[in-house]
């Protein structure tokens, strides 16, 4: 898609949230909202609807603990997402949403970044 292949110039970032359909679009400032709708429109002939969501930070979610990990993702899957590369990632809502997850998930590690 359009959306992907503009996150692989790494500009932004895609989330797919695992409770719906919509497509989250991470990046940094309007501004750059506005070069994606842009670019959606001039070069992949889409029309871009976007708003704001309620995200402070995504954390790529790591467990060695495969159970630990279904728990975790039953419980907090309201906020779980899969990213343009397929991989588990929680969207924050606040700074101490992600502290108490955290907190309260100690097996469970929120990446600050992904290796490709």
């Amino acid at each position: 898609t359009g959306l992907k292949q503009l996150s692989e110039e790494g500009s932004t970032q895609v989330f797919f949230p695992t409770r719906n359909a919509d497509i989250i679009v991470g990046a940094v400032g309007q501004l750059q909202f506005e070069v994606v709708a842009y670019r959606l429109k001039d070069e992949y002939k889409v029309e871009a609807v976007y708003e704001s969501v309620n995200v402070y930070t995504a954390r790529w979610v790591e467990c060695d603990d495969p159970k630990k990990l279904q728990e975790f993702k039953d419980k907090a899957i309201d906020g779980l997402a899969v990213d343009g590369g397929g991989h588990l990632t929680y969207l924050a809502p606040t700074r101490v949403n992600l502290s108490l997850m955290e907190e309260r998930w100690p097996d469970v590690k929120f990446r600050a970044t992904r290796e490709h």
